[in-house]
Parts: C-alpha cells; structure tokens; sequence
C-alpha cells in the first residue's frame, strides 16, 4: 500500500526532526558527564579478589567471634555483637573500637591489647553472622525498590536482584550515590558495560544506604520527548492514526 503525500512528506520531516531533537537535547544521558568513580574516589576492592577477612569492614550489629589461639581460656563464651557505637566489650581488655575495622585487624588489636597479661597473643577473629544492609536501586531497572543484602554487594549484583537492566537504560552510566558524612555526597558514575560484556571485575563494594540509579539513555528520553510532545508536531491530517512511535 502506498503513503499517502501527506504522510510520507510527515514521515521523512519527522525523521529529521528527531535527528535534530538529539543534536538539541543530546542523544547521550546528561549522566556521562558526571566523573567516573575510581579508587582514588571510593575504597574500592582489587580486581584480585583477596579472602573476605582481609577486605570486609564490620559494621555495628555485626557479630564476630574471638578466638585466642595459644589461650583458648580466655575465649569469649559467645559471639560479640558490635555496639551501635562501634565497638565491643571484650572482658580482660574493655572497650575496643571493631567498625571500620577488618576482621584481621581487629584481631591485630585485641593482640596488642591483651599482650601485657597474656605471652605472645595470636587472635582470630571471625564474623559469625553479618548484619542485614540496605540500598536503594531506582531508575530503568525492572523492579526498582530496596535491596537487603549481607556481607559484600557490588553494583551490577544488586541491579540484577532488582531484575536487571530495562531495553531503555543507560548501562554505562549508572549513577552511584554515596554519604560519607560530608557537607555534599559522593556521585560517581559506572560504566557497567565495562564488566557484563568486557569481563573486567567491579571494583566497587555498596555500603549501608548506597543509591544506585539507572538512568535513561539519551536516545530513549528523546522518543519519550517526542511522544509527550506529539500532539504539538504532528500535522491535524495525522492526529489519531496508530501507526506513529508505536502508539
């Protein structure tokens, strides 16, 4: 069946419009021109990924247990839950400060600080159970909502559990926000193609109340722009035909 005039003259206008819509808007998200996150920017895990006691920072309402190697007596009877302050109650020794820490490094410590009563101390110290975390994930993601996870999480993990990418997401773009405690948060950008098809290993862990938005690639906000806007560029002859834009 052949175009009408109207709509074939439409039609090739329309192309051209939205040709000039992207080089007016920006056919890439706005998000690309925020700075990718590196190590420098956030801790960030080795791409050789070492034993989770050596990387892993506990957090309050964690509970570890403690082991003294050559002093079994001096054992805590139950594991230690962090206080919400940061630290643990440790018989013989008092109040150490266990957030923030490693679970290799707070054994370091309780080493030095019980090394004036006990001979060569060597401590262990283990993470018996880890303490449920929170972020959230929004924007062109399937499910967006509130992640719980425990232990370690990277970006592309808790996107996936929120179903994974929509077809309209800006994959290598995915924002992640961060407080640090500071007068303005930390928003870096991620370039998860980088890892689902160049294979590089996320370097990137997620802490409590992390936000990892997805946002909208720049070719779908601009048919978005259009379709909202349709009405207004269309000529009359058009108006309630369905074959435009899928509509």
């Amino acid at each position: 069946m052949k175009a009408s005039p109207i709509k074939s003259r439409w039609l090739t206008a329309s192309m051209g419009f939205s040709l000039a819509i992207c080089f007016t808007l920006g056919c890439s998200s706005p998000a690309s021109n925020i700075p990718e996150l590196t190590p420098e920017r956030l801790v960030a895990k080795p791409a050789s990924q070492a034993p989770l006691e050596k990387t892993y920072k506990m957090v309050p309402y964690d509970q570890i247990n403690v082991r003294f190697t050559y002093h079994p007596e001096a054992d805590p009877k139950a594991p230690i839950s962090i206080r919400p302050d940061g630290q643990i109650m440790l018989d013989g020794v008092g109040s150490i400060r266990a957030a923030g820490l490693t679970p290799e490094e707070l054994g370091k410590e309780i080493a030095t600080q019980t090394s004036k009563r006990l001979r060569n101390p060597e401590v262990i110290v283990t993470v018996a159970q880890f303490t449920p975390r929170k972020i959230y994930v929004g924007g062109q993601v399937k499910a967006p909502g509130i992640v719980q996870f425990q232990g370690e999480m990277t970006p592309i993990q808790a996107i996936f559990d929120r179903g994974g990418f929509t077809p309209e997401a800006q994959i290598d773009s995915v924002i992640l926000i961060r407080d640090t405690g500071a007068a303005e948060p930390v928003i870096g950008r991620i370039n998860a193609v980088k890892s689902l098809e160049g294979g590089v290993p996320e370097r990137i862990s997620l802490l409590t109340n992390d936000v990892i938005y997805v946002p909208m690639s720049g070719i779908s906000a601009t048919n978005q722009w259009i379709k909202q806007h349709l009405r207004e560029i269309m000529p009359i002859e058009l108006l309630g035909l369905g074959y435009l834009f899928g509509s």
